[in-house]
């Protein structure tokens, strides 16, 4: 819930527990959201705050907005990012009970897998075993075909390295899980990205599905994700207005060979040469 308040914002300033910010001339406050990120314990919690909805440009060019984005992932929050596919439930890959959260968020098991968005090639050589090489002749180098087709709508599901964070956790028994593979993403959408740089790290992330919702169709409007998922525990929303959704082409890598596993936005006529 976001709600209007003084044209005259010097009395709110002073109080640390209000976040504020602007959109187009108006002035919106949101109360106590940085604070449900550190005392949220489960998805049913009551004590829930009210979720911040940041509007900023497409084109990034109000990338300062995002600023209060990057120091409330730090702090543990979950939130929603754009994407250049669907929109992303977020949260930092370090933070064990932010990662807990953001798999309450989505309802799922513990045996669920997701995926990371990634800044750069770096990021993905870090937390992965890199892409499958073939010395037989004729096969594709899925490395020089990456660098071809990211940063783009693509999730590259590749063998995981010792640097995964075993923060995906068995949270009913509290054993940490290994993961052997893990799906990465490298997203071609500007607001994503700043936010990546200036967290300097991946994020951990997952489809915010809204029931009714369907490719093809325009994105739920930021109040609609806010009141779907602030009662479990978001904190905030990246607004950067209506899309068309569109889910990641999803390939399986881990192998020796190139898996179709769901066709999406990116395109796949590359898969015709492995």
């Amino acid at each position: 819930m976001i709600t209007q308040t003084h044209r005259n914002p010097s009395s709110w300033l002073a109080r640390p527990h209000h976040v504020i910010f602007f959109q187009s001339r108006q002035l919106h406050v949101v109360t106590n959201a940085v604070k449900s990120a550190k005392r949220a314990k489960s998805a049913g919690d009551k004590d829930k705050s009210q979720v911040i909805i940041v509007p900023v440009e497409p084109d990034g060019s109000d990338a300062w907005r995002l600023d209060q984005i990057v120091d409330m992932i730090k702090d543990g929050a979950v939130g929603i990012l754009p994407t250049d596919s669907y929109p992303a439930l977020v949260c930092d890959l370090e933070s064990r009970t932010a990662v807990q959260l953001l798999y309450e968020l989505k309802g799922a098991s513990a045996s669920k897998k997701l995926s990371i968005l990634c800044r750069n090639f770096s990021d993905i050589s870090t937390y992965t075993l890199g892409f499958p090489v073939s010395s037989a002749p004729g096969q594709p180098n899925f490395f020089n075909i990456a660098k071809q087709i990211l940063p783009g709508p693509y999730t590259l599901i590749l063998q995981a390295s010792k640097s995964l964070p075993k923060q995906i956790t068995n949270f009913d028994s509290g054993r940490s899980k290994a993961r052997s593979t893990v799906g990465v993403r490298l997203p071609s959408d500007e607001i994503c990205q700043t936010v990546l740089q200036q967290l300097d790290r991946p994020l951990l992330c997952s489809t915010a599905n809204v029931e009714g919702y369907h490719a093809g169709d325009m994105s739920p409007d930021a109040a609609v994700l806010a009141d779907m998922y602030g009662p479990r525990g978001l904190v905030f929303v990246v607004d950067v207005g209506p899309r068309v959704l569109e889910g990641s082409t999803v390939v399986d890598l881990s192998g020796s060979e190139a898996v179709l596993v769901r066709e999406g936005k990116g395109d796949v006529s590359w898969l015709a040469l492995s």
